[in-house]
């Protein structure tokens, strides 16, 4: 009996186990989910997101599907809305850009790239993208979109927000005239009290040199009203020549300052002191008052009007204080693609003491700018100048002519930015002197390349 019942229990056993292989044998396995339908559900998943203005968790998605999404022109878009409603601009910088780049037709990409430049606060690259999406007349509420995002700009610039700005620039370059001195050999005698040529020896004459350069530019602007303000600004700076020491020249400023508007036009008032040094002693400082206005027109352009009135003395010279009037007058063009300003000046300075009256001067000139947006991280730009000098008596001591000078520079160089933070520049100039003086007679070029970080 117990037999029997033992096979019994073996044959249940087997009969159960094989019925329950049968049954899982019967359910149909589930399909694998292929990469795409992976990739189509976190699309799917992102464009949900957004739509229910979930920005922050989007923009977390995006950034895990960055690296193998990056330049696709759907998430591109998806990615930059994510980033620039979650304050990401630099981020919805990058994408908008591309999708410009790509499709430069495509109003709404436009409309978003300048409207994360004007989160920026770069407002100039912003009023140039909102014009170039109403050239390419878009539907009526987009048009009243811009129309109110143009009028918010040219409210920011008659009014004050508070901002603090620190730049740092480091560079090296080459100058083939770090003393601005002549290339000749001789000076010759119908110029001199001498009755023969006087021979130069190589350190008063053009001295070319390799250098490298630092710059710390700090502003902070503390706003009153809603349209006035105390600023303060410093600069520092220090350039040192791999040839020589002698001309290495480090120099410092600060300026304080009190602005206000009344309606299109900003006043300002500042003073300011500057501190030179010429190979690691004392040169000169200055300390002088400003007086700026700027007039900004209904179209974007604007009138400048500056005075500066100061005076300034060297340690090791008692007699050589110079007391120092300027007057510019500029217009600049309403923030294009390509936009310039003209700038003229006039000036004297004037010395105290008759035994350095060979030292003042009155000078008149201008100079013309010209920037133009190549891209939308780089620019280009140009500048030329001309000066005119006079000055007030015949330096006795050494000639028996009087100094006058005519002054040319022209500068190229270009910028790209990495970020709104970090940029690259290269630069390149030509300044030529020519002087009734041999001495003061000379040509200059540099070449410079530097990088500039700022926040």
């Amino acid at each position: 009996m117990k037999k029997l019942t033992r096979l019994l229990l073996v044959s249940i056993s087997i009969y159960m186990a094989n019925f329950t292989y049968a049954e899982e044998s019967a359910v149909p396995a589930a399909p694998a989910v292929t990469p795409e339908q992976t990739e189509k559900a976190r699309m799917d998943a992102l464009k949900v997101l957004i739509k229910r203005q979930q920005y922050s968790q989007a923009y977390e998605l995006a950034n895990r599907m960055l690296s193998e999404h990056e330049g696709l022109p759907d998430f591109d878009f998806l990615y930059g809305m994510a980033s620039v409603e979650s304050q990401h601009y630099d981020q919805a910088l990058f994408a908008f850009e591309r999708l410009v780049l790509t499709f430069p037709k495509q109003p709404r990409y436009r409309l978003e790239l300048a409207r994360t430049h004007f989160y920026l606060r770069n407002l100039t690259r912003a009023e140039v993208e909102f014009n170039n999406v109403l050239k390419q007349n878009p539907p009526e509420p987009v048009q009243k979109n811009v129309k109110r995002f143009m009028e918010r700009i040219t409210d920011l610039k008659r009014s004050v927000e508070s901002k603090f700005m620190f730049v740092v620039d480091v560079g090296g370059g080459y100058d083939t005239n770090i003393n601005s001195a002549t290339s000749e050999k001789e000076l010759p005698k119908e110029e001199l009290i001498f009755p023969v040529d006087i021979a130069l020896d190589d350190a008063s004459r053009e001295t070319g040199s390799a250098y490298w350069s630092a710059l710390a530019h700090m502003m902070y602007i503390a706003p009153l009203t809603k349209t006035s303000a105390f600023d303060g600004r410093m600069v520092v700076s220090n350039r040192s020549n791999s040839e020589t020491p002698i001309y290495d020249l480090t120099t410092a400023m600060g300026e304080l300052g009190y602005s206000f508007y009344t309606g299109p036009i900003k006043w300002r008032g500042a003073g300011r002191y500057q501190f030179v040094q010429l190979d690691g002693e004392e040169l000169l400082n200055s300390q002088s008052l400003l007086g700026q206005a700027n007039w900004l027109l209904k179209k974007g352009a604007n009138i400048g009007f500056g005075l500066n009135y100061g005076m300034s003395s060297y340690p090791d010279n008692s007699d050589g204080d110079i007391t120092q009037q300027q007057f510019n007058l500029s217009y600049a063009s309403a923030p294009e693609k390509d936009s310039w300003k003209l700038t003229l000046i006039f000036g004297t300075d004037s010395t105290d003491e008759a035994s350095n009256k060979h030292s003042g001067k009155t000078y008149q000139g201008f100079t013309y700018q010209s920037t133009s947006l190549t891209g939308q991280r780089s620019s280009r730009y140009w500048t030329f100048s001309i000066l005119s000098n006079e000055y007030d008596a015949i330096n006795t001591a050494l000639y028996t002519k009087i100094r006058k000078d005519q002054n040319a520079t022209f500068g190229i160089g270009w910028r790209y930015n990495f970020s709104s933070h970090f940029s690259f520049r290269n630069d390149y100039s030509v300044n030529y002197n020519d002087s009734t003086l041999q001495a003061n007679t000379y040509t200059r070029a540099k070449a410079e390349i530097g990088l500039t970080y700022n926040f």
